[in-house]
């Protein structure tokens, strides 16, 4: 009597079906599923803390370390004497605000001092110079130090440190920032603004 439903009713016989075709897929597809490899984002993160310094490091957080990319990263010395950015261990009501306003001032930093290809310093001839284009379309000009020191110059900015690594992103620490004119007049403005601020209190 049984079969008789079963045959009677094909909406039936139809759930039927697929629900078994449904389970025998779900249970193979979840045997066959490869094992994701460890993460290992905390040693490759700790590995150039020092000598890229707080900026740095807040810079080269914000790319994916399994892209290729390479950062003209300002040296520590360079975020404070050119953008007047110092890293204040202390926290008081203002300085949240600020600490957003650095945030900002570091990844527009970082929009011109990137780009999406790999530079080492044997990429670059003796009496080269290379143009690449960076993640916010600002071109980057790139040559050998002419004094015989091995290091590059970006933008007439000369490198402190060359070929440091960060998973895939190779790193240039510079002695200076590399930014366009109006980011750098704004930098300028701004600095002077503060300056005459504090004289008049």
């Amino acid at each position: 009597m049984r079969r008789l439903i079963i045959k009677k009713n094909p909406v039936f016989f139809l759930f039927l079906l697929i629900t078994t075709s449904s389970l025998t897929i779900l249970i193979f597809s979840l045997l066959r599923l490869p094992e994701s490899p460890p993460i290992i984002t905390r040693e490759l993160r700790t590995d150039l803390s020092e000598e890229l310094g707080f900026f740095g490091n807040m810079m080269i957080e914000m790319l994916p370390e399994d892209l290729v990319f390479t950062a003209f990263v300002p040296s520590e010395k360079a975020f404070n004497r050119d953008l007047g950015m110092t890293n204040n261990t202390r926290k008081t009501e203002d300085e949240d605000d600020e600490g957003e306003n650095k945030y900002a001032v570091v990844s527009r930093i970082l929009g011109f001092a990137v780009v999406p290809y790999k530079v080492e310093g044997v990429d670059i001839g003796k009496d080269e110079t290379a143009s690449y284009e960076s993640l916010s379309g600002f071109t980057l000009k790139i040559w050998r130090k002419r004094n015989g020191g091995g290091g590059l110059v970006v933008n007439g900015v000369e490198t402190d440190k060359m070929g440091l690594k960060r998973g895939k992103i190779t790193v240039h620490v510079m002695d200076g920032v590399i930014m366009d004119s109006d980011f750098a007049q704004s930098v300028a403005s701004s600095s002077t603004s503060q300056d005459e601020d504090e004289a008049e209190q």
